[in-house]
């Protein structure tokens, strides 16, 4: 809904003055004012000269994620390594390339300095710098470095944790999969988690999709051949009231961790009665019916009933199932791979011990193109990574969000839904405008060339016309 913040983006009716676009620069040049404020003084402070280096190199790591989150979204940005004074307050942008070029030499460095295991969990390793070396790598196609980086990984100990059920909850932080987290403490440490709050039910303002629900293949690894996902109602579209579970059963393992879909129980509550006078009063645990009859389950504790506001779970950056896929992606993406190789990486995340899913070669077949492979492995990130924050970046370089888009309106329309209207703005809705305020305040700024139309109209009209004139509807 509008209240949320990331709603025109999703709508794809976002302009230079909405609010992610604005937030989401600050809070990143928020860290990386920290992390250079840490590098630069740090050797004011009276400490051992390695335990120094750490830190700078963790500084260096934290830093470059920010710079491959605000390169992935607004591209061309401030580049600031150093403390800003008041002469050097405004900055103009320096090529997305470039930023690229010197991150992943940071991220080299911090490697070479980081510790294989962290002091305490929290702190930066070995296997986090890499991590994100061959993220940035991938995301801008140097395959051969990304492979090099992703194989240094592979040797430092990290393996699956047999349970993707148990690994999205507390108990799962310490698993020999998480190689860099975000660390929550709570209740009552003034240190909680709020990014899987709830009010005891399904959190009605996350409605998942049937598509992604669908992207979850039955146990034998093909598609669902079920149709009957709900009661249709008068006009001939889903009721969504009366959902079916039955549409939902014999399904990869994974989705009853990602999505919460009728038949499961949220803290007991769930499921159909066929005893009562409404049978499906509580099919959604409680909740009011999904929009689309599924609600995102992934890191939401159904058992916390008092202090999910404030709570102790950790939100995972890099997990070692992105590392294996990402690998398999950038070998096929550079050629010349053994086939089995790049399967093996798939089977691996699809065998973990409570999914063992088909392996590719069972389902697929064993003569795959380069092609078929990469589709492959891309159904296989967006199931084994859902709601980790990649699937957006995922889309952007493959420039597929016009599939994504048109597959919820598609659905929208298809089953009669209640969503709101999406629309897709072409090459504009792959890079993010630079925020209106940014370039109120920094006259050496300059708008993306794709937003400049945008940015005058949005000042004379309001955005509704702009976006007819970037080419919307």
């Amino acid at each position: 809904s509008g209240w949320m913040e990331g709603y025109d983006m999703a709508m794809g009716i976002h302009t230079p003055s909405s609010s992610i676009i604005g937030s989401y620069w600050k809070d990143c040049y928020e860290v990386i004012s920290r992390c250079n404020v840490l590098i630069a003084n740090i050797d004011r402070v009276d400490m051992d000269a390695s335990q120094k280096a750490i830190y700078q190199a963790e500084a260096k790591t934290i830093r470059a994620l920010m710079y491959i989150n605000l390169t992935m979204t607004y591209q061309d940005v401030p580049f600031l390594t150093a403390p800003l004074t008041i002469d050097e307050a405004e900055c103009e942008k320096t090529d997305r390339a470039a930023i690229v070029a010197h991150v992943m030499t940071d991220l080299q460095d911090a490697a070479e300095v980081l510790p294989q295991n962290a002091s305490s969990r929290g702190h930066i390793t070995k296997g986090a710098a890499l991590s994100l070396l061959g993220r940035v790598a991938l995301y801008n196609e140097k395959w051969d470095d990304a492979i090099a980086a992703y194989k240094q990984v592979q040797g430092l100990g990290y393996s699956l944790d047999p349970s993707y059920a148990k690994l999205f909850t507390q108990s799962g932080e310490t698993s020999p999969e998480i190689i860099f987290a975000v660390r929550y403490e709570g209740p009552g440490m003034s240190e909680g988690a709020a990014f899987n709050a709830h009010w005891n039910t399904p959190l009605e303002a996350m409605n998942g999709t049937i598509d992604l629900a669908d992207a979850y293949y039955c146990k034998d690894g093909k598609p669902t051949t079920d149709t009957k996902i709900a009661e249709l109602n008068g006009g001939g579209g889903l009721d969504v009231s009366k959902p079916n579970p039955a549409h939902f059963e014999n399904r990869d393992p994974r989705l009853y961790s990602t999505l919460f879909v009728p038949g499961m129980l949220w803290n007991g509550k769930g499921g159909i009665d066929t005893s009562a006078s409404n049978p499906y009063a509580n099919v959604y645990g409680g909740a009011a019916a999904s929009l689309s009859t599924v609600y995102v389950y992934k890191y939401f504790d159904s058992t916390d009933t008092s202090n999910s506001w404030d709570n102790g779970q950790d939100f995972y950056v890099v997990r070692y199932a992105e590392v294996l896929l990402s690998l398999a992606e950038a070998m096929v993406q550079k050629g010349g791979y053994v086939y089995s190789d790049v399967t093996a990486l798939v089977n691996e995340v699809r065998q973990r011990a409570d999914v063992n899913m088909p392996t590719v070669e069972e389902v697929e077949g064993t003569s795959l193109s380069k092609d078929e492979l990469l589709e492959v492995i891309k159904h296989e990130r967006r199931v084994e990574l859902a709601f980790e924050g990649l699937r957006l970046f995922d889309l952007y370089r493959w420039k597929e969000l016009d599939k994504a888009v048109a597959n919820i309106e598609n659905e929208r329309t298809m089953y009669g839904l209640a969503y709101e209207a999406r629309k897709f703005n072409g090459e504009r809705d792959y890079v993010w405008p630079l925020p209106t305020a940014e370039l109120d305040t920094n006259k050496k700024l300059v708008q993306h060339d794709l937003w400049k139309k945008c940015g005058v109209q949005v000042f004379i009209t309001g955005y509704t016309d702009c976006h007819k004139e970037v080419g919307g509807k």
